[in-house]
């Protein structure tokens, strides 16, 4: 089953080229690699050995915490008898993750480097996107086919995995390298342009995690490097207007929810969505509300004077864990969490070894799960359609690419696999 790697990597790469720009692309090629991993199977393929249900025995955690969020659904509709097909549509993506996982597993190292250009040119695409929908950051649009603020965050993720894929480039090429920087720029300028207070939060968790991932930089360098990082944002915040307005609302939103002069500000709307998703999970703590019931029960708090009618009309919690909490219960947070720090776990224990390619591409990965547990406490990411294929993808990736690395090393002698 050879024949099938080059087709799977060219998929990722235009998956990472494409996916921010344009709409549908990520539906088409993520479709397009569960076909080549059905291909796979009827072909009785054993990429690294392995099976596909080889595959799931040896990493059956990260499996089921992929599936957590599908047999969240499944149990509230057993438990309250509302079923509805569409509640299963989200969720089933996560859960496909698997297949994506044993196909990539096809690809050679070398073959999973060239993915490096789809980040590039995705991060480059996606700036030239927003610059032309902001008209350089003089207005602030909501979404063409992703909001502005989920789009801004996937942009600052290509740029970081540019940033931490330098550490691929043996030759140690100066103008990839060149590309690599311009594309981890992009991502901070679309953070900037974008306006989101949540996506500027995790450029911060993003440094702090580069600087614990890439060791071998001397500790005087890291520290040097903090000093400019905060005298820059120091002075981003000096100069200019937007970050200034933006805290300046910020302030006086909270200053109008506190004293109930006006409770539909865009912060008092998060602070109303977040207390009433906390009394809808009080309410319903096992299997919450449920996944199309959501909007009736915000109607509910409405009438009960515990929300506003503008707050009830919206159509989530500005905040992941809470929506899950308030639709599907226990059942619903545990799935999340598992979401984000089952991925961030298998990538957490390789964050400290000794070759620079594998803490790299770990580093990837926690920035994967960081990014969208820290934005998901100010929005919800998994609301819409591309975050799925790009989470599953992504993660997807950054396992193979530790394992197929790992296994190289393996085969090496010891005195060359800290060269390799």
């Amino acid at each position: 089953m050879k024949y099938l790697k080059l087709p799977v990597v060219i998929l990722v790469t235009l998956f990472y080229a494409l996916v921010l720009v344009t709409d549908r692309s990520a539906g088409v090629i993520y479709s397009l690699l569960l076909l080549l991993a059905l291909a796979g199977v009827i072909g009785r393929a054993r990429p690294e050995g392995k099976t596909l249900p080889g595959l799931a025995k040896e990493y059956w955690p990260l499996l089921a915490a992929m599936s957590a969020p599908l047999i969240a659904v499944l149990a509230n509709q057993l438990a309250t008898g509302h079923f509805a097909g569409r509640s299963y549509d989200s969720q089933s993506r996560l859960a496909l993750f698997g297949l994506v996982f044993w196909v990539m597993l096809l690809v050679p190292l070398n073959y999973l480097r060239q993915v490096q250009w789809g980040l590039i040119v995705g991060a480059c695409l996606a700036i030239v996107k927003i610059y032309t929908l902001t008209a350089g950051g003089e207005k602030r649009y909501g979404t063409d086919f992703i909001p502005i603020i989920i789009f801004a965050e996937l942009v600052l993720l290509l740029g970081v995995f540019s940033l931490f894929s330098i550490a691929w480039d043996k030759r140690h090429s100066w103008l990839l390298m060149g590309l690599k920087i311009i594309a981890a720029g992009a991502g901070v300028y679309a953070a900037y342009l974008s306006q989101s207070r949540g996506t500027w939060v995790t450029i911060v968790v993003f440094a702090i995690l580069g600087g614990v991932v890439v060791r071998h930089i001397p500790r005087a360098y890291k520290i040097g490097a903090a000093i400019v990082f905060a005298v820059v944002v120091a002075g981003a915040f000096q100069r200019s207007s937007i970050l200034q307005e933006r805290l300046a609302v910020a302030e006086r939103d909270i200053q109008l929810y506190t004293t109930g002069v006006d409770r539909d500000t865009s912060l008092g709307i998060r602070f109303q969505l977040w207390h009433g998703s906390w009394i809808l999970f009080k309410e319903h703590p096992l299997f919450g509300v449920g996944v199309e019931q959501y909007q009736g029960a915000l109607q509910e708090l409405a009438e009960r004077k515990i929300i506003s009618p503008f707050s009830a009309s919206l159509p989530h919690s500005h905040n992941e864990i809470l929506f899950m909490m308030a639709r599907l219960g226990v059942l619903g947070l545990l799935a999340i969490l598992a979401v984000y720090f089952v991925p961030f776990y298998y990538f957490v224990r390789d964050a400290r070894h000794d070759d620079i390619e594998v803490r790299c591409v770990a580093g990837m990965g926690m920035a994967l799960s960081l990014g969208f547990f820290t934005l998901g406490l100010v929005d919800v990411v998994f609301l819409w359609w591309e975050c799925y294929p790009f989470y599953a993808i992504s993660t997807a990736f950054c396992m193979v690419y530790v394992i197929k690395r790992k296994s190289f090393l393996a085969q090496q002698a010891p005195g060359q696999a800290s060269i390799a």
